[in-house]
């Protein structure tokens, strides 16, 4: 029984490796750059681009969380590398929008085979191994693996950016992302519920779906979790611009994205000392929304780098660091037969939510980035003011 435990305890440990391998992405430090310059393209369309992926990836979610709960989590996170690889390798042979449209559609199949497969597999080892208690702790560490390499590699693509051109920080992640193809098949598939073994695919897909309409805690968690995520997130594709504006050098983009993920898995991995702090879940969900809100006020009005880089910082180390948080919650009030199909429900709540922000946001961006920042912090407060969420559904 030690050894099957410990078994199933290496497995959530390959699953942090897989999440790594897939997160190296050397090119988030010139995310910007990469498609305004070398791929010819305004910061409008490139926000159009993440509404086609948001859509695809909306279109996706169900059918791939159904896909994860009949025919395994391992089997779903092998499809999600497989398109990772293509996704990439399309990329960075082609130009223009018309071929990043394509690229896209690949990325998303690849973000919605992935979405809720990764923390299923991890918490069902958990379960598996009777050391479900450690859940919390486990879902933050699979996200601080997600930012920790984000973290590593931004730097050094922007490094290799400023010296062999914007394509290639992107090339250099095919080789991370196919080391992840021998992980992905070494992972081991937990066991589940007698109930999932006996539906077909079409009933995973309807009862999964169901199971989260019909649910007012999940609704409530995936409403502060969805809109807070995704207004906050919006600081990643809007903050290269604003160093662009105050004169910052390609070679340091990296930089901050590196100090702004570093922070957050510094939260992830001091999320309970952060409850405690402020006074319970409860009130660190509030006080972690009212911080990116009142960062994003502050940052339309910064004038210097050395002032805008910490802020960015602070809205995605609080702002972004909530998911895993808010993921963990959720998961204590769906059956494991279900998980992954109900957290893709949940999941496309949010794509809905930010395919609908990202033309917005492209088109307020155009006309000014300071008015965009004051409107966006405008919002996040608004949102944290309308949340539902009660300390009684935060239970672990």
């Amino acid at each position: 029984m030690g050894s099957d435990a410990a078994d199933w305890r290496a497995n959530v440990r390959r699953v942090y490796a897989w999440k790594v391998l897939t997160s190296l992405h050397f090119f988030a430090g010139v995310l910007i750059p990469f498609f305004t310059q070398w791929g010819g393209i305004t910061l409008r369309q490139v926000l159009w681009l993440q509404t086609w992926f948001m859509l695809w990836i909306l279109a996706l979610e169900i059918p791939t969380g159904a896909f994860a709960d009949r025919f395994g989590r391992r089997a779903s996170l092998l499809c999600a590398t497989i398109c990772l690889i293509s996704a990439v390798s399309y990329y960075v042979t082609h130009q223009g929008l018309a071929n990043f449209f394509a690229a896209e559609f690949l990325w998303a199949c690849s973000s919605a085979f992935a979405s809720g497969a990764d923390e299923a597999l991890a918490y069902d080892s958990l379960k598996a191994a009777d050391a479900e208690g450690a859940s919390k702790k486990a879902l933050a560490r699979l996200g601080t693996a997600e930012i920790g390499a984000i973290a590593i590699a931004a730097p050094i693509g922007s490094i290799v950016a400023s010296r062999w051109g914007l394509r290639a920080p992107l090339a250099l992640g095919l080789i991370p992302f196919c080391l992840a193809v021998p992980v992905a098949l070494s992972l081991r598939e937990p066991p589940r519920g007698r109930r999932e073994e006996r539906l077909g695919y079409w009933a995973t897909l309807t009862g999964g779906a169901r199971y989260f309409a019909g649910h007012a805690v999940l609704r409530a968690l995936a409403f502060d979790g969805v809109t807070i995520w995704t207004l906050s997130f919006m600081t990643i594709w809007l903050y290269q611009p604003r160093l662009q504006q105050l004169g910052v050098p390609l070679v340091f983009f990296g930089f901050v994205t590196a100090g702004a993920t570093l922070f957050q898995s510094a939260v992830l991995l001091n999320v309970s000392a952060f409850e405690r702090f402020f006074g319970g879940p409860r009130r660190y969900l509030l006080w972690s929304a009212l911080i990116p809100g009142v960062g994003y006020l502050a940052l339309a009005a910064a004038h210097s780098a050395w002032l805008a880089a910490p802020l960015v910082v602070l809205i995605t180390g609080f702002g972004l660091s909530r998911s895993v948080l808010i993921n963990n919650y959720m998961h204590k009030h769906i059956d494991s037969a279900r998980r992954a199909t109900v957290l893709s429900a949940a999941g496309m709540s949010r794509q809905l939510f930010t395919a609908c922000v990202y033309p917005i946001v492209g088109w307020a961006a155009e006309k000014s980035l300071t008015g965009t920042f004051a409107g966006l912090g405008v919002a996040v407060l608004a949102c944290a003011a309308a949340s539902s969420v009660e300390e009684a559904h935060l239970r672990d």
